[in-house]
């Protein structure tokens, strides 16, 4: 059995799991490509008989990659796109050296923002906006315009998306703000007062994970957002000189280190970490009275304790504005989707059937249908109304929140290259437990320019 062989038959297994039920044309085609494949047929797309190939990530989203890919094997035997699923850990370094040596597949899985733009900037993906032309124009407008920012470098699309909608929302329990005689804060000012009130009330006004570091990074994202608006991190993002230095930040730092001081946080919050649920889990036993969080946390706590939603007390609202900001209280931060790059490496062909799968078969209403499906929100146009009939009032916020935000800041992480983005989680680390100033935190960040 080959290499490529095993492969197949892992995603199949996947499939099996997931409950995707596949066709038997596409088996066929899949087992006769296999059968005239090697283990390098997966290089720059087209070669060992698939006509294009793709890689991605293992998710909750998976399903929608896998069975958009069977439906176009099963509607083109002979033009099959060979993909493989992988887990997560290890995959942005894979993708890295096999982008470097022209050897990656024709669809290359991965998060826009930095990472992407420094693929842009070597040459190694293809701009979409070109490859489409006016024949699969459609593809970009199907999608709502914040989702598309993460992956647009210098006006051209470089990546199409593939996945639900996270954007970072406040949760909060209803009950507890009832007992407090709070409501829902929409400025910043406000926010201090509903923390004021739950420490009066001996419960802690926002939990926070930050053993696992990623669940600071929205308050920084926030905050500079509505203090100095989107174009402080679009300046950072293009590694300008003098972008971490912009007052924003230091005025961002200063005021996370406020909510530190005036006791935000539990005493021992950096020792809990989100992917135990505690910090969920805070919320829904009126232990803590906020939570700042992916919205996929709405569907978490549903899971881990239903009766909590059910009887409506868990409330949502946008991260709040400062008084006298500069940006739109609309933006969000967060993660806008995961997307599909095209290897600049693929040959024509490749890259054809890769432009004509991507308008055929990647989101459109089957695949819209099957997001929702799975209580996620797609950045898919079509899907608001499939959500207001779907009678989700969350999952409706959620699109509503993303298409009416005139920016959406991709999650830091992700938006910056990998050595300022690990800079920047041991750094916010330090400034949530007060252990640095936040002029050293400018003055840490800015040192990574050029990183």
């Amino acid at each position: 059995m080959s290499i490529r062989c095993q492969h197949m038959l892992s995603r199949r297994g996947l499939l099996k799991t997931s409950g995707v039920v596949v066709g038997s044309a596409a088996m066929v085609s899949a087992l006769a490509a296999c059968s005239s494949s090697g283990p390098n047929s997966s290089g720059a797309g087209g070669s060992g008989g698939f006509a294009a190939s793709a890689w991605a990530i293992q998710s909750s989203q998976s399903d929608s990659y896998v069975a958009a890919v069977d439906r176009w094997n099963q509607a083109h035997p002979d033009e099959v796109i060979d993909l493989q699923v992988m887990p997560d850990n290890g995959y942005k370094d894979k993708v890295r050296v096999a982008l470097g040596a022209g050897q990656a597949p024709t669809l290359v899985y991965g998060w826009g923002g930095g990472g992407l733009r420094d693929y842009v900037e070597q040459g190694l993906v293809d701009s979409i906006t070109r490859l489409a032309g006016t024949e699969h124009a459609g593809i970009a407008e199907r999608y709502l315009e914040a989702t598309l920012g993460a992956a647009t470098i210098d006006g051209e699309l470089y990546g199409v998306p593939i996945g639900n909608m996270q954007p970072v929302v406040v949760l909060y329990n209803k009950e507890v703000f009832s007992t407090m005689g709070a409501e829902a804060p929409q400025t910043w000012d406000e926010l201090l007062a509903v923390v004021a009130k739950a420490k009066s009330a001996n419960i802690t006004p926002i939990a926070l994970a930050g053993q696992s570091k990623w669940p600071h990074l929205p308050y920084l994202a926030y905050l500079v957002d509505r203090i100095g608006g989107p174009e402080v991190f679009a300046r950072i993002e293009a590694d300008e000189a003098d972008g971490w230095s912009d007052p924003a930040v230091l005025e961002a730092a200063q005021k996370i280190q406020e909510l530190v001081q005036v006791g935000a946080f539990a005493d021992d919050a950096s020792a809990t970490s989100y992917e135990s649920g505690a910090a969920d889990a805070l919320l829904y036993t009126g232990k803590a009275a906020m939570l700042v969080m992916l919205s996929n946390a709405y569907s978490n706590i549903a899971q881990a304790s239903p009766q909590f939603v059910e009887s409506g007390n868990l409330g949502y609202f946008p991260f709040p504005a400062v008084e006298g900001g500069k940006g739109d209280p609309k933006d969000v931060t967060g993660n806008p989707s995961a997307y599909w790059y095209i290897s600049s490496a693929s040959t024509d062909a490749a890259k054809d059937v890769a432009i004509r799968f991507l308008d055929e078969q990647v989101m459109n209403d089957q695949y819209v249908d099957e997001i929702i499906g799975r209580a996620s929100v797609p950045g898919a146009v079509s899907a608001g109304d499939k959500l207001a009939a779907a009678d989700d009032p969350f999952a409706s916020y959620v699109f509503e929140l993303v298409n009416e935000a005139p920016a959406f800041q991709l999650s830091l992480d992700q938006a910056l290259t990998p050595v300022q983005g690990e800079a920047l989680n041991t750094a916010l680390d330090q400034l949530f437990l007060l252990e640095i100033t936040p002029q050293e935190f400018v003055d840490t960040m800015t040192a990574t320019v050029g990183k």
